[in-house]
């Protein structure tokens, strides 16, 4: 629930190299695989530097050109640089502790879920909500945490990407232009050439799946018999039909003023 900015990346263990343009015994694909030497894709200590340098340089290149809110001069961006490029950065890098899919797994429930759970939240009063959450600093113990209704929707809402941000994006062999050579990859690694179906689950089959639970999630939890499905979708109004929503409003507001 603090602000702690990051990013996940899943990295191919090697890159896909043309026989054609190596010395390598050329395969019927005309592709060969070069995988990683080491245990990962990258030296860990020569990534640490190249980040650093790379992350440094793109900030002194905001500063530069005005980009950067340094609060009307009072930050001083040299010495920051200067101390920043003479301290040991680190990037840290584990293999899956769980195998591929775990690992796979988690990322979607990470990426795609919201940023807390109904369930954890204990209870929502006039000025404060009480929610639930892990101390990792204590062995990880489940705990409650009360905060001023103010403040955690402010720590909700850090969690809502701005418009046009894009949560996931593709590259390399995973990039939609390159589906060609990702089946050429599949094929040199001894997999079928063809990308596989991604099965589309129902709703239910979705939930029972991911939670374990056999309750059907649709069932109205006041009569306990009835189906709760749904009607329709709302989502962020833009352009035209936000001036006419705007319109519709003002117009059934006269309505209700002279009934």
């Amino acid at each position: 629930m603090q602000g702690h900015l990051h990013l996940h990346f899943i990295v191919t263990g090697g890159a896909l190299v043309s026989t054609s343009s190596t010395q390598r015994v050329s395969s019927p694909t005309g592709y060969s695989w070069n995988p990683a030497d080491h245990k990962f894709l990258f030296p860990v200590k020569l990534l640490s530097n190249q980040f650093r340098n790379r992350f440094c340089f793109e900030l002194s290149k905001l500063w530069a050109d005005g980009k950067l809110n340094t609060n009307d001069g009072e930050l001083d961006v040299q010495t920051m640089l200067t101390e920043a490029l003479s301290k040991n950065w680190e990037v840290y890098i584990q293999a899956p502790l769980y195998g591929v899919e775990k690992l796979i797994e988690y990322l979607g429930r990470y990426i795609f879920r919201i940023a807390i759970s109904n369930h954890r939240i204990v209870s929502v009063g006039k000025d404060t909500v009480t929610f639930k959450y892990f101390d990792n600093r204590d062995d990880g113990k489940e705990k409650s945490m009360d905060l001023p209704a103010l403040e955690f929707i402010r720590r909700f809402l850090s969690h809502v990407l701005p418009d046009g941000f894009v949560r996931v994006r593709h590259f390399g062999l995973h990039h939609s232009s390159c589906r060609a050579k990702l089946q050429h990859a599949r094929r040199v690694l001894g997999l079928p050439f063809e990308l596989p179906n991604i099965p589309k689950l129902k709703f239910p089959d979705w939930f029972k799946q991911i939670t374990g639970s056999d309750e059907d999630p649709r069932l109205c939890k006041f009569c306990g018999k009835g189906l709760m499905l749904p009607v329709r979708e709302f989502g962020p109004v833009f352009g035209w039909r936000l001036k006419f929503h705007a319109l519709l409003g003002l117009l059934i507001s006269w309505k209700n003023v002279f009934a």
